[in-house]
This record gives C-alpha cells, structure tokens and sequence, in this order.
C-alpha cells in the first residue's frame, strides 16, 4: 500500500513547495494529499485563474519530484459555523456549488481520482441531512462523471459553542447511508480516524460499517480533541485507537486505496521539516504494511 501527506507542513515552515516535496519524497512518501482549500473562505481570490494556476504549479512539482496525486480535498464549510442562508441544502449549494466546481476543474486537471468533500449538516435531523448531501451529489454528478472523479465524503464533527453536537455525519451508520444513495462510480467514504475517536467510536468497527464505500483514508491519532498528529506518537495512556489492529481491519475489508496521513505538524521551524516527514514516514510505512499481512 502506497503511503501519502500534505506537502503544506514543509510550506508553513518556511519551505518552498519544491523543497517540500523533495523531503517528502527522500522520506519515503509516494504521493501527496492536494489541498484545494487555499483561500476557500474567500471566493473571490478561489474562483480565479490563478488560484487554479497556483494548483497546478504545485501538481507539476510535485510529479517532477516523483510523487503522485494520491487524493485531493475540496473546500469546506467549517463545522462550528451556522450554515449560510436558510439553513437548507439549496442556500448551502448557491454558495459553495461555484467552489466545488472549481475545485474539481483543477483536480482533474491535475489527474487526481479521488476528491474528499466535508458533508453538510443539516438541523432538521438525520434524513434531512441524509437529503441535503444527495442534493449536492445529484447537483455534481455530471461534472464527476465527466471527469472521472469520484467524491470521497468524510465523517466530520460539528460544534456549537465550543461543544460537539450529535449531527448524524459522524455516525458509521449514517455516512453509509448517504454513499449507498450514491451511484458507486461517483461517490464513496473517506474514514477520518481522528474524527471518529472524538466521539469514541471503535475504529476498526467503524471501518467495517464503511467496507467496501470506503475509498480514501484521514489517518491521524488525537485525545479526544481534533489535533490531527501522527498515529503511535501521542502519550500512551491517552491513546485510545489500535493503529495495527485498524491496519488488519483494512486488509479485511479488502481496502486498496492510499495510506494517507492527515495529520498537523504544529509550527516546527524550517529545520524540523526533514526530521518531521521522516517520522511521519516512518510511521505510515509500517501501518500501511501492517495492512498486507
């Protein structure tokens, strides 16, 4: 199994994006996690050409570098904000529909296959959040059927003030529900691991509800807050997910897809970099060979 990250660790540190993605590469990483969020609160500085431009450049790099495009993630909407308009699943579409969009002209430009896409939260309840996530998909179905893409929704949170909430998307249950309302060539699950611990949901059971709608991966460890770092690096008396046990889980539920790290490198100086993809590496080769066995 092929293992991948972000390159925008290095990028914060101070790297170029070519530095970047040569560490990347010498640390053992094969593919990258292609941000389309920059400037996503921001349409229009995101629906320009040079933001796509910006993208690509990025892409050509990082192919000249030796990585592939392993997946890519649309913008999102943040969970701790009321949604815009009215609430409903059309307001939510006027907005963000003209960035989605966008998003997926560069991602198939720039050859990537999977696209992770945060579902919406709708307050009405489950079914009403269930129909507010087809709507979309119906409304995108062409343009992915054109490109080839597929969408990978993520399990997320919501939060009002500071707290979580109980809003269906991340339940196991639910997010299956709305892929298996999905045609199979357009839309499938990404598991975000961390996600999932948040509400203390057993990890491995939780890939098994997903089984074969399960496409990509955010793999990434936390204590019960969503501080995305390395799997096997927080404190030991904290953690509470079974990384290799997680990894045998994918290999039964027969997952082909990439080994991806979603994880957060703090703001380490431009000298930890190296050091920072070689851990990250490290970690990410062994779980995803845990995987095969």
């Amino acid at each position: 199994m092929k293992i991948s990250t972000s390159c925008e660790h290095g990028i914060a540190a101070g790297l170029t994006a070519r530095e970047s993605l040569r560490l990347m590469k010498a640390a053992g990483f094969e593919g990258i996690d292609l941000s389309l969020c920059r400037h996503m609160n921001e349409p229009e500085k995101y629906l320009t050409k040079e933001w796509t431009a910006s993208v690509l450049e990025q892409v050509r790099t990082a192919k000249d570098e030796g990585l592939e495009i392993a997946q890519c993630h649309l913008p999102y909407y943040p969970g701790h904000l009321e949604n815009p308009g009215d609430g409903s699943a059309e307001a939510f579409g006027e907005y963000w529909l003209p960035m989605y969009f966008h998003g997926l002209e560069a991602a198939e430009k720039a050859g990537a296959k999977i696209a992770v896409i945060h579902p919406m939260y709708h307050e009405g309840g489950r079914q009403a959040t269930v129909d507010a996530n087809v709507y979309l998909w119906e409304k995108m179905r062409p343009a992915l059927k054109q490109s080839g893409i597929k969408l990978a929704f993520e399990n997320v949170f919501i939060r009002r003030e500071r707290k979580y909430i109980r809003a269906f998307l991340e339940e196991a249950e639910v997010m299956r529900e709305i892929a298996d309302a999905m045609d199979a060539d357009t839309a499938g699950l990404c598991m975000d691991t961390g996600h999932a611990n948040i509400f203390r949901f057993d990890i491995c059971e939780y890939a098994r509800t997903f089984a074969d709608r399960l496409i990509c991966l955010h793999v990434n460890a936390n204590s019960g807050e969503d501080e995305h770092i390395i799997p096997l690096s927080g404190a030991a008396w904290c953690e509470r997910m079974d990384f290799e046990a997680f990894s045998r889980t994918l290999n039964e539920i027969g997952y082909k897809g990439w080994y991806n790290l979603e994880v957060s490198g703090g703001r380490f100086p431009k000298a930890a970099a190296r050091p920072f993809y070689e851990y990250a590496a490290i970690v990410a080769r062994h779980l995803a060979d845990a995987a095969q066995c």
